[in-house]
């Protein structure tokens, strides 16, 4: 795998740590005034132990006892709030990096997300960027912080002899050089582990979103065994990493045991030489074993930095993926209701086959088009054009007198609204719910669409009003098309699509939600994907689709007059034989 520079690492701390400079420069504070405290310590104990050994005064002794314990009492209190700073810093600066990929996640083209499950996602999204949350919170404190805090320790052990200082220097040298060597070595496994996470998360996510069909069709045996083969490969990749964890440990300690074995070498011939006092001894040998910790550290977060390395290449993997879909610049300038109109529209989701072929169409603004055609015909293919998911490979789509590739997403979005069979219910509150999360629109407003739409007894009954928690099984077929119904109106578009959302419930809910559907497409243009013969007896012009083609188009009442219409022949046939 490709090494990562650290330069690269150093530009991702600054992007992501400038916004949090204050904290950071707090954080500094803290950190290096823990370093100085730990590294005065022992010139206390060796000035305790040489003062001791040559029967100074004991008042001396003791004010260096007391010195000894109020430098440690402050250098907890520091390190505690070295360690919350570095969390609070880590955490903003990984949930600003989480909030820019799941920005551009939702931003990229549906093509890309049906190739791509949700369970994947998250792991890629979540996963992935918590890898990295250890690298923000705890590197500059354990890496940066245990660099300076050896570079104190040897030159105060130079400050004793030069011939120990260098020999410890040659160590720190010689053991910065073996992590380095390291560093690289396993990142391709931590990426690989990575990856087998993804893809258990992603079998998961299908197999319970298909819980019902598994039970159905006695399954169940299969899918376990499909979990234990997937779950295998993550404990094999698991325990590779564990193993190259391990391994870094061990090098680890090695290197300590060669560095206890030089100091204390040294040590003692340098008190035999007569150059060294017991309380040198001392101070050389601590200042050693304090090498330890920061050794460790920087151990550790190696180690650690593998992993963030796997998930920093995938989350740039990721961040390299562009959309299809390129804004536009315009805004939609014209006011509702809607006109539109399809001229010679080619599209294929996949190359060499072709969903629609030369769809031409128009509707005039507030008029409402039949959509009709067998499954597999096209029509939700134009609806899914309609929000500019997809792009078109040929031909032109015209909303008011703008091409739709020239118009704002966000704005065109805005402006067309849609109500399907399947209603997504959030486990959050109502007002939630209802305006997707927006602020600023105000409870009289939804309330009063709510008793308009007669879910006014509904409203009345929620425990907490508007801050109630919906989950789906709390609401009924009918309720739920009805809150649908409620999100377009606070949303107001001048283009409603409806995928017949009255086709699967009871007559009373029935006629509730085509009076509902009545009200929404006053002053608006509306397109009614049509399942059964009532819901076209509403529109204006019908168009009949057939393996991506029109096959016919016109007027309703001038369709019904024609005997030899294909439309006149459905409704004497009944319209269920067209979607059989």
């Amino acid at each position: 795998m490709e090494r990562v520079p650290l330069r690269h690492y150093a530009a991702l701390l600054i992007r992501y740590l400038r916004p949090h400079w204050k904290r950071v420069v707090l954080l500094g504070v803290f950190m290096f005034t823990g370093i100085g405290l730990n590294l005065i310590n022992p010139q206390i104990v060796r000035y305790f132990i040489d003062t001791a050994q040559a029967g100074g005064p004991v008042q001396n002794l003791v004010w260096a006892g007391v010195a000894f314990l109020a430098i440690g009492i402050v250098r907890q209190g520091v390190q505690i709030v070295s360690s919350y700073l570095g969390q609070d810093v880590g955490w903003r600066a990984t949930n600003q990096m989480r909030n820019n990929l799941a920005h551009h996640c939702l931003n990229l083209d549906m093509g890309f997300h049906q190739q791509h499950t949700p369970g994947e996602m998250i792991e890629r999204v979540d996963g992935d960027t918590m890898a990295l949350s250890n690298f923000f919170s705890q590197f500059v404190i354990h890496v940066i912080g245990s660099a300076f805090f050896l570079v104190g320790v040897l030159a105060l052990v130079f400050r004793e002899d030069w011939r120990v200082g260098a020999a410890l220097t040659g160590f720190s040298v010689l053991a910065f050089v073996v992590f380095n060597l390291t560093r690289n070595i396993a990142v391709p496994i931590y990426t690989r582990e990575r990856e087998r996470y993804a893809r258990l998360y992603g079998f998961l996510e299908e197999r319970l979103l298909g819980l019902e069909d598994i039970r159905t069709n006695g399954a169940g045996d299969y899918t376990l065994n499909r979990f234990y083969k997937v779950n295998q490969g993550v404990f094999d990749r698991i325990k590779k990493s564990e193993f190259m964890s391990e391994g870094l440990r061990a090098i680890t300690g090695l290197m300590f045991a060669l560095g206890y074995a030089l100091a204390m070498g040294m040590g003692i011939w340098l008190y035999e030489e007569g150059a060294f006092t017991i309380g040198a001894v001392f101070l050389v040998f601590h200042y050693t074993s304090m090498l330890r910790e920061p050794l460790f550290q920087i151990s550790q977060q190696i180690n650690d930095l593998q992993r963030a390395t796997a998930g920093l290449k995938r989350i740039e993997e990721l961040h390299r993926i562009q959309t299809r879909i390129r804004d536009g610049r315009e805004k939609l300038s014209a006011s509702r209701p809607l006109g539109i109109a399809f001229d010679h529209v080619h599209f294929a989701y996949h190359p060499g086959d072709p969903v629609l072929c030369n769809v031409s169409f128009s509707l005039e603004p507030g008029k409402i088009l039949g959509l009709l055609g067998r499954t597999g015909s096209g029509k939700t293919t134009i609806t899914r054009l309609l929000f500019r998911f997809y792009d078109i490979q040929r031909g032109q789509i015209r909303i008011g007198d703008q091409n739709i590739e020239n118009i704002c997403l966000d704005d065109l979005r805005q402006h067309v609204g849609m109500v399907t069979q399947d209603v997504q219910v959030f486990n959050a509150s109502v007002r939630d719910n209802l305006t997707l999360f927006r602020s600023g629109v105000s409870d009289e407003k939804i309330i009063g669409i709510l008793r308009d739409l007669g879910l006014g007894a509904w409203y009345a009954a929620l425990s907490e009003g508007l801050d109630t928690e919906l989950v789906a099984s709390s609401l009924s077929a009918g309720e739920a098309q009805l809150l649908a119904f409620a999100r377009v109106f606070l949303k107001n578009p001048g283009l409603v699509i409806l995928d017949e959302p009255s086709s699967r419930l009871d007559p009373a809910t029935e006629q509730q939600i085509n009076r509902a559907v009545e009200r929404l497409l006053q002053d608006r243009t509306g397109i009614i994907i049509a399942h059964r013969l009532e819901t076209v007896e509403r529109v204006d012009n019908i168009l009949i689709l057939d393996n991506g083609r029109v096959r016919e188009l016109g007027p309703r009442a001038e369709l019904v007059a024609d005997p030899n219409s294909r439309f006149s022949r459905l409704l004497n046939a009944g319209l269920e034989e067209l979607i059989a």
